[in-house]
C-alpha cells in the first residue's frame, strides 16, 4: 500500500507539473516568435490540453465503469472476483493516461500537415484502414477483449481521425491565386 501511495504521489506530481512546465517553456521561448506564431502556438497548446482532458474524462467516466463492470461480473457463477487496490489503480491510471494520449490524434495530424510531412489527401488515402486499426488499438488499450469495450475506444478514435482529416484540410497550404486548386 505504501508503494502505491508513493507511486500515485509521483505520478500526480508529474501530471500537476506538466502544464506549469509547458507554460514556462512557452514564456521563455515566446520572444523568439512573431505575434502570429505565438498565437498559433498558444492555440496549439490549448487544443492539446483540451483534447488530453477529453480523453482522460472519457476513460474515467465511460470506459472504466464499463470495463470494470464486465470484469467483475464475468464468471461470477463460477468464482467470486477479487481485485486488489494496486491492480485497480495500475489499470485505471494506464487507461486514463493512454486514452488521453490517444485523443491527441487530431492534433498530431494537424502538426504533420503544418510541417508538410503529410497532407489531407494522404490521410484520406489511409482512411479505409482506420476502423481496423482503431479496433486493434481498442483491444490493446482496454482491459478486456469484449467487443463493447473495444467499440467504446474504436468509435471515438474513428471520429477523432475524421476531425484530424478536417483540421489537416483546414491547415493545408494554400495555392497561389490564379492556379487551379483540385480540392
Amino acid at each position: 500500500m505504501f508503494g502505491l501511495t508513493v507511486s500515485l504521489a509521483m505520478k500526480g506530481g508529474i501530471v500537476a507539473a506538466a502544464p506549469v512546465l509547458v507554460y514556462h517553456t512557452y514564456r521563455i521561448l515566446s520572444p523568439l516568435f512573431n505575434k502570429g506564431k505565438r498565437r498559433e502556438i498558444s492555440l496549439f497548446l490549448a487544443l492539446g490540453f483540451i483534447l488530453y482532458l477529453g480523453g482522460t474524462s472519457f476513460a474515467y467516466f465511460v470506459l472504466l465503469p464499463t470495463g470494470l463492470r464486465f470484469l467483475l461480473t464475468f464468471g461470477t457463477d463460477i468464482a467470486t472476483p477479487m481485485i486488489r487496490i494496486t491492480e485497480y489503480m495500475t489499470l485505471a491510471l494506464a487507461m486514463i493516461f493512454w486514452l488521453g494520449i490517444v485523443f491527441e490524434l487530431p492534433l498530431l495530424m494537424l502538426l504533420l500537415t503544418r510541417l508538410r510531412v503529410m497532407s489531407h489527401t494522404d490521410f484520406k488515402k489511409i482512411r479505409r484502414y482506420v476502423p481496423a486499426m482503431a479496433f486493434i488499438l481498442g483491444a490493446i488499450i482496454t482491459p478486456t477483449f469484449d467487443i463493447v469495450n473495444q467499440t467504446l475506444v474504436a468509435v471515438p478514435l474513428i471520429a477523432l481521425f475524421e476531425v484530424g482529416v478536417f483540421l489537416s484540410w483546414m491547415a493545408r497550404p494554400r495555392q497561389v491565386k490564379g492556379i487551379g486548386n483540385s480540392d
